[in-house]
């Protein structure tokens, strides 16, 4: 779908181009309700606060008018995402306008099972910044007051064994007669329409894959 506005409208005026970025969000928000960061529509005003912010790359003109082209959609869409995820429009801004547009769109499919922060180590810093700013200043100041100022590390040898990582959990669900689907604890669940779709269509996938290799009774 993005690919065929890439090439059906290569460039739109402010106006159509604040519109085709509304129908698109809500495929890529996550699912929380209206009102949070990162939700309300996009005017044309937020789009120019964005670009002389420089969150967004400045758009072309034509004459005195200005364009916008697919990688500033792809700009707008992931900027709004992160928003809604709790990220600082003054942390990730800077971020979004030197990504390739094949890394924003990574960013934007998010990919089921797909954590951002691992895939990009700018946004993994991102998300340590979001981290720290939502623990509290009391938290800190008892972490800081309960540690040390120094102390040497023990020697190599004194150091106790890592502890062996936990079990995973799978929980079992009956999807149909002779379908099951298992589930492991740590699953991260899509968080978003588009996430859901690319899910169930990875799904058909396999099970059609499945179903060629099998040879008929």
């Amino acid at each position: 779908m993005l690919q065929q506005i890439a090439q059906q409208q290569p460039e739109m005026v402010l106006d159509r181009f604040v519109e085709v970025t509304n129908d698109l969000l809500p495929q890529f928000l996550p699912d929380q309700s209206s009102g949070n960061r990162g939700q309300e529509p996009v005017n044309p005003r937020l789009v120019r606060y964005y670009t002389t912010q420089g969150w967004l790359d400045k758009p072309l003109k034509q004459g005195r008018e200005a364009r916008y082209t697919y990688r500033h959609l792809l700009q707008l869409l992931v900027l709004r995402r992160l928003l809604a995820e709790g990220y600082s429009a003054s942390s990730i801004g800077s971020l979004i306008g030197g990504q390739a547009d094949t890394a924003l769109e990574d960013i934007l499919q998010g990919g089921v099972q797909l954590t951002v922060e691992a895939a990009n180590p700018a946004l993994a810093f991102l998300s340590q910044i979001r981290d720290r700013r939502e623990s509290s200043p009391s938290d800190r100041s008892l972490k800081r007051s309960a540690s040390p100022a120094f102390q040497a590390p023990p020697p190599a040898s004194s150091l106790p064994a890592p502890p062996a990582p936990p079990p995973q959990a799978w929980t079992r669900l009956e999807i149909l007669d002779g379908l099951e689907l298992h589930v492991r604890q740590d699953f991260v669940a899509p968080a978003t329409a588009h996430e859901r779709d690319s899910l169930l269509q990875l799904i058909a996938d396999h099970l059609a894959h499945f179903k060629s290799t099998q040879r008929p009774p």
